[in-house]
């Protein structure tokens, strides 16, 4: 078999020579196939290695390419391809807006003290306790603790990588929470504490997204702050109640001013119908130093006739004067006042008439009273005494008088009686307008 190979060996064209044996081309055979497969499966698992480096990326995602630790583009939403690792890699950054609770301005709590009622829990101790309370300083030096809710998304992704995400250490939670910490100190030392509890609540919660806002930028986050809310605020639990108190006695008082001007406005429309206001003002609608102050035109004119008439201006008294007179004469006048107006304009017209027919029948009686005063005074009385006894009300009773005592012994006469009752009725039912 050696000297067949070295035979073969010093050959003149240098050919190898393949065994001619049936093992030896076994052996040959099975050794090639191998090759061939183990060539395959490095080449499948190359193929699965460089798909590692692909990423699919969700609408609300970004991925952040980058090869050997340097950033070097942003991946869109979809599907992303980058160097496998560890050459390369694709970080994925939310950019769904999220929502952070802020609790570091409020009390501590215990498990069982967060299923109870604010005002149901007992106050152990004289203060607040540094150590575990939180709570904000505000500008009329009081405690105040608060809830804070802040929302907040990714914009700028590689400066967020750049600045927050790849800084190492605090999350942005934490750095977002620090801004905001700090943001509210500083606006709650220019606000009330009343204030922030009732009207100034939005503007400070906008006051404090601005702030953190701008610490942000400084820091080229690349996230936005889109809403931060004061979502609870209390007093501390010592002077909770105190507190309540006084809003009670604040919304009784303010509940009692707004149904005192409700019955004012309904007793004024009662007596002078909407010309009211040009009377005697708003009701209500004028502080202290407005009413003191004189006002112009059509507007109190009762309060600037007595202001005038006080600093003794009698001119412009009398102007007023005449100026209530027209708007109580007016057709805007109603209810009681043009109710008393009406009947004493029918009165006065009443009088006037009455006076009038007495002065014309005075006229009519002199000539005759002139030529014959007895005669006339004794017809007129005739006359009177026939009217009172043609009344249907009078009974009436003829006597005869003679040289004797006379006595009467009267019964009233029932069919008369129920003549005068009707007669009455009717009367009244024509005063009555029936």
């Amino acid at each position: 078999m050696s000297e067949l190979f070295r035979h073969h060996h010093h050959r003149d064209d240098d050919q190898p020579v393949l065994p001619t044996d049936a093992g030896s081309r076994s052996l040959a055979d099975a050794l090639r196939v191998s090759f061939r497969l183990l060539s395959v499966i490095m080449l499948v698992v190359l193929f699965f290695y460089m798909l590692t480096g692909v990423k699919s990326i969700e609408s609300s995602q970004v991925g952040i390419k980058k090869v050997f630790g340097a950033v070097i583009g942003v991946a869109e939403p979809g599907l992303a391809y980058t160097w496998p690792f560890p050459v390369g890699s694709i970080d994925i950054v939310s950019t769904r807006e999220q929502d952070l609770t802020v609790n570091d301005f409020w009390m501590h709590e215990t498990p069982e003290q967060k299923t109870q009622d604010l005002l149901s829990r007992q106050v152990t101790y004289a203060g607040l306790e540094a150590a575990i309370d939180g709570a904000l300083l505000t500008g009329d030096r009081n405690l105040l603790h608060v809830r804070l809710s802040c929302k907040y998304r990714i914009v700028r992704p590689l400066d967020y990588v750049s600045n927050i995400a790849g800084a190492g250490g605090r999350g942005v939670d934490e750095v977002i929470r620090s801004a905001v910490c700090r943001a509210a100190i500083r606006a709650a030392a220019v606000h009330t504490a009343d204030g922030l509890q009732r009207t100034e609540r939005a503007a400070f919660a906008l006051a404090v997204r601005d702030s953190t806002q701008r610490e942000l930028d400084s820091l080229t986050s690349g996230i936005e702050v889109s809403s931060v809310l004061l979502t609870y605020s209390t007093w501390p639990l010592g002077a909770l109640r105190a507190y309540l108190d006084a809003q009670n006695a604040v919304s009784k008082a303010e509940q009692a001013r707004s149904t005192a001007r409700a019955d004012a406005e309904k007793e004024l429309n009662a007596a002078a119908g909407p010309s009211y206001r040009k009377l005697v003002g708003d009701v209500g609608a004028v502080t202290l130093a407005e009413q003191a102050a004189p006002a112009q035109g059509e507007y109190d004119l009762i309060g600037q006739y007595a202001r005038a008439a006080a600093a003794g201006d009698k001119a412009a008294a009398a102007a007023l004067l005449a100026s209530i007179d027209q708007v109580l004469r007016s057709g805007e006048t109603g209810g009681e006042a043009a109710r008393v107006i009406a009947e004493a304009e029918a009165y006065r017209t009443k009088i006037i008439q009455q006076a009038k027919s007495r002065a014309q029948r005075f006229s009519q009686l002199l000539p005759a009273f002139t030529e014959t005063p007895r005669v006339t005074l004794e017809r007129l009385w005739t006359d009177v005494r026939e009217d009172i006894l043609k009344a249907p009300t009078v009974e009436k009773f003829y006597l005869t008088f003679g040289p004797d005592k006379t006595v009467l012994k009267l019964n009233r006469d029932p069919e008369v009686a129920a003549e005068i009752l009707r007669a009455l009725k009717a009367a009244q039912k024509q005063q009555s307008g029936e």
